[in-house]
């Protein structure tokens, strides 16, 4: 069975071969002018061709020209004339324009739709009484304006029917659309002036005005990829800063990576971690969203990103044919183009950045040059945020088990008590936990061994909080659970589970104070105490002393290694 892809392309043959080879063959038995130049029509079409191959390009939308070519042949020679030129010319757009799409299907499309604008603008020059060969200025004038003007707006319409379909924005299709306007009626002069001057200087204005005219476009060219650099450029900068105010490297990472994909037109983007030697897929970028995609890992030379890491020097492929023996691993079918580059700080290579397009010849040299600054504050800007979350973590969280500090926990509870006295919040559980005979560990196998306890216990702690709760260190051997939304219920049930799993925990230690080299198997119990807001309080402060005084009156008086929930 044929695939989506090669579908479209029958039926778009099907569609061309019933319009154009026969609407040719009817044009030329019937509206053929035998007064026709052809060695003339052939420096036309030539004409035509580099126009079309060589578009100048405003906002990366391309502007079509050619109908200063077939606008002169169509008032010189008539319709069969300028459908020969402008189907020949056609073909330049398979140049121009050399994508995924397949040049048959491209070609296809072109030929018919350039086909169709042909007849229509022939008719309505006829309707409004346009003549071949006329001369006099303003009637000339007239009918060539409805002769464009039909001709814009009948491929405006097919466009926005096209768009509609394909689900275009837009804000897109207006911008083109008056570009297509723009450009359609300030070809007007050109074609004008050129029918003119054949008419009373002879074919060799051709030249006279067509030299001219192909170098000023040729310069104008220069000058719009001038522009789009310092445009990229400007978006570059404006990319960096932005990054430079995030403060978590997860937001630098996602952020960049999109507006690399946005300003480079890439489909897909991935960036490799470089570890020991190894490139592991850290983050992958399908068509405006993230997904998870299975990638095995690279070592050096190995595939496309880990030919740049052993090379460590971009790589710039136009073409799927260039890099298809080169990649051994996960590649998109409709992959062509391929930039990749390495990210470097303080000359080690950190990542490696992977860009493709379904565009063939899609990254240039320049892009290379802009993604290098892009990089360059991506870095920058992933080593502030690292040093910030450093800070953040020295600031709030414990230095032996990893857990909040006491600073961290009591501001949590502050805000949580809130949220509950202002009626976002239902309820709010309290969990303190405190070990039993704690100093015991320390005492007989060294404060070393203690330390390795308390880091184990805070392990255990961690596997039990809910996705919405928070565990501390609060102080000592002392931990807290802030459960938002919990009821007392619950965090008593919770509190049972996790002192049952501690009391029945073997903690390996390596003691400290006899030179003992083999490990040795401890248990230890702990007790818990617990208090809930509202029921017991609305004070933030207040929920933790209930708490704690349920930990000890109830829990640690009773005999410790038990739960012991808070009574008024």
């Amino acid at each position: 069975m044929m695939n989506t892809y090669n579908r479209t392309t029958f039926w778009t043959f099907i569609v061309w071969l019933v319009i154009v080879p026969p609407g040719i063959i009817y044009l030329f038995l019937n509206f053929n002018h035998h007064d026709i130049n052809w060695l003339y029509l052939a420096i036309y079409t030539i004409f035509g061709f580099i126009t079309l191959l060589y578009p100048i390009r405003k906002n990366g939308h391309p502007l079509f020209l050619v109908m200063w070519v077939t606008i002169p042949v169509f008032l010189t020679y008539g319709i069969v004339a300028e459908v020969i030129v402008m189907q020949f010319s056609v073909l330049a757009i398979l140049v121009a324009f050399n994508n995924s799409i397949s040049l048959i299907n491209r070609f296809l499309l072109n030929s018919t739709l350039f086909f169709v604008l042909s007849i229509v603008s022939a008719a309505v020059f006829k309707l409004v009484g346009g003549e071949i060969g006329l001369l006099e200025f303003w009637p000339l004038f007239f009918v060539i304006f409805c002769y464009q003007f039909s001709h814009v707006l009948v491929r405006d319409l097919i466009f926005k029917i096209d768009s509609h379909f394909r689900k275009i924005p837009r804000n897109y299709i207006y911008n083109k659309t008056l570009f297509d306007y723009i450009s359609g009626f300030g070809v007007i002069p050109f074609a004008l002036t050129l029918y003119y001057l054949i008419e009373f200087v002879g074919f060799g204005a051709v030249f006279l005005l067509g030299v001219p005219f192909i170098i000023t476009t040729h310069i104008l060219r220069i000058y719009n990829n001038t522009e789009e650099i310092n445009s990229n450029l400007k978006r570059a900068g404006a990319i960096g800063h932005g990054l430079s105010n995030n403060l978590t490297e997860k937001k630098i990472v996602d952020q960049f990576i999109e507006k690399v994909s946005e300003l480079f037109n890439a489909e897909c983007v991935y960036l490799f971690n470089h570890q020991d030697g190894w490139l592991e897929l850290m983050r992958s970028y399908e068509k405006g969203e993230f997904v998870e995609v299975i990638f095995n890992r690279l070592s050096p030379g190995q595939g496309i990103a880990g030919s740049v890491l052993m090379r460590n020097k971009p790589i710039i492929y136009s073409k799927r044919e260039e890099w298809e023996r080169v990649s051994k691993n996960y590649a998109p079918d409709e992959m062509q183009s391929v930039l990749c580059l390495p990210i470097s700080r303080d000359q080690n290579i950190e990542s490696v950045l992977f860009l493709s397009t379904q565009r063939k010849a899609g990254f240039k040299e320049y892009h290379l040059q802009i993604l290098e600054i892009l990089c360059s504050y991506f870095t920058v800007s992933v080593e502030k945020a690292r040093n910030v979350e450093e800070k953040v973590s020295q600031s709030e969280r414990c230095a032996l088990t990893k857990l909040y500090n006491y600073r961290f926990i009591e501001e949590r509870m502050e805000y949580a008590m809130d949220r509950v006295n202002d009626g976002l919040l239902d309820e709010l559980s309290i969990l303190m936990f405190d070990i039993d005979h704690f100093k015991d560990v320390n005492d007989t196998y060294g404060h070393q061994c203690g330390n390795e306890v308390l880091q184990m216990f805070a392990r255990i702690l961690r596997q039990h909080i809910p996705q919405n709760g928070i565990v501390g260190r609060y102080g000592g051997e002392e931990f807290v659970f802030i459960l938002p939304g919990m009821s007392k219920c619950d965090a008593k049930l919770l509190a049972e589970k996790v002192r049952s799993e501690i009391e029945s925990y073997a903690f390996q230690v390596y003691p400290s104070l006899n030179n003992q080299i083999a490990p040795v198997l401890i248990s230890i119990t702990v007790s818990i105490g617990v208090s809930n807001a509202p029921e017991d309080t609305d004070e933030a402060k207040t929920l933790l002393s209930y708490a704690d005084r349920s930990l000890y009156l109830g829990a640690k008086q009773a005999g410790r290694n038990r739960v012991a929930v808070y009574i008024k």
